[in-house]
């Protein structure tokens, strides 16, 4: 058996969210976008367990765990599974419950209830391996979530967000643990602000309100991880709208949720790396390396690596073409697009 932990989501923060948690105890995980990634993930690997949201467009979590139960052949027909699903519906649990899933996890996932599931579910042999905090004992509900980073001083990062009346930003690196994982978060939030916004916009006109609602949801816990409380309430009452059909509070209201999250990109903008008026530029050889690296990366479907060549780029003044790559890239890297990845490095 792999010992590692499958998380499946179609929201790219909610992965890095949970990825983050599970490293902090020393657990390896893989991820996948959504139950046709999930269901390609199961056939060539065993997981010690899998953590799927319930809530995702094309297939939803149910969906998902009926083909791996069954429909088709796989080597996770016995892995524990558990479901992400939101707190604000007491159904989605019940529900998941009632469809095989081995329990069930509130978005976003609380650190302790995390590690509980990890201690009930996991392999003893992986279990052994935890790192629990110093006070949590594996027959007990642990009682402490990973610390705050001590750092001396406030980063110009704290400082910059500080000012943000719009988001709590004690609330989002609770949530996420420490500093770094915020700001990690965060940048994934104002990064995909764009393409998420826009599926938002593109539904609610086509009149497809199931994958409106779906990635509304999507909003709404992306919204709470950063801590930008106010657009988390706005989506939390359309999802709710969505789920009841009430047509006339999502015409009502969509416009202004949109303007509303698409205002952080002006209020984020001190995270954008665009100006490079100082930065050094690049070396042929040092930028033939990287591509040779990233390809190698994206074929092992390596996040981590891939997410780090990209980023080291960031240092360097790039060809246009080569700098509109390596953003390009970093889009498709956020939501796991491996094979768009591949492609964009064939046709460059």
């Amino acid at each position: 058996m792999d010992a590692k932990v499958l998380i499946v989501d179609d929201s790219e923060l909610d992965r890095f969210f949970i990825r983050k948690l599970l490293e902090y105890l020393g657990v390896d995980s893989e991820e996948a976008d959504g139950g046709r990634e999930c269901l390609k993930a199961v056939r060539n690997n065993e997981y010690a367990l899998i953590l799927m949201d319930y809530l995702m467009p094309t297939m939803n979590g149910i969906q998902t765990l009926s083909q791996i139960h069954g429909g088709i052949d796989n080597r996770n027909e016995s892995t524990p599974t558990v479901a992400l699903v939101s707190p604000d519906d007491p159904e989605e649990g019940k529900m998941c419950l009632e469809a095989g899933f081995s329990n069930y996890l509130d978005k976003p996932v609380d650190f302790k209830q995390l590690m509980a599931v990890l201690i009930m579910y996991l392999p003893d042999a992986i279990r052994n391996d935890l790192k629990l905090p110093a006070n949590s004992k594996k027959d007990e509900k642990p009682e402490a979530a990973p610390k705050k980073e001590d750092n001396s001083g406030t980063s110009d990062f704290i400082k910059a967000i500080s000012q943000i009346p719009e988001i709590d930003y004690k609330k989002g690196i609770s949530l996420c643990g420490s500093e770094e994982g915020y700001f990690t978060a965060v940048g994934i939030f104002y990064n995909s602000i764009d393409v998420k916004s826009e599926e938002i916009e593109n539904y609610y006109k086509n009149e497809d309100y199931k994958n409106y609602t779906i990635k509304v949801h999507a909003l709404k816990s992306s919204a709470n991880i950063v801590g930008a409380l106010a657009l988390w309430s706005d989506a939390k009452d359309l999802e709710e709208a969505g789920n009841n059909n009430n047509i006339e509070k999502i015409k009502n209201d969509t416009e202004k949720l949109l303007s509303d999250y698409r205002s952080f990109k002006d209020k984020l903008a001190f995270l954008s790396t665009d100006t490079d008026e100082e930065k050094p530029p690049v070396d042929e050889s040092a930028l033939n390396d990287a591509y040779a690296a990233l390809a190698e990366f994206i074929d092992a479907m390596d996040f981590d690596l891939a997410d780090m060549v990209i980023k080291s780029m960031k240092d360097f003044k790039l060809p246009d073409k080569d700098e509109k790559i390596f953003a390009e890239m970093e889009k498709l890297l956020t939501g796991l697009n491996w094979e768009d990845m591949k492609k964009l490095l064939n046709e460059k």
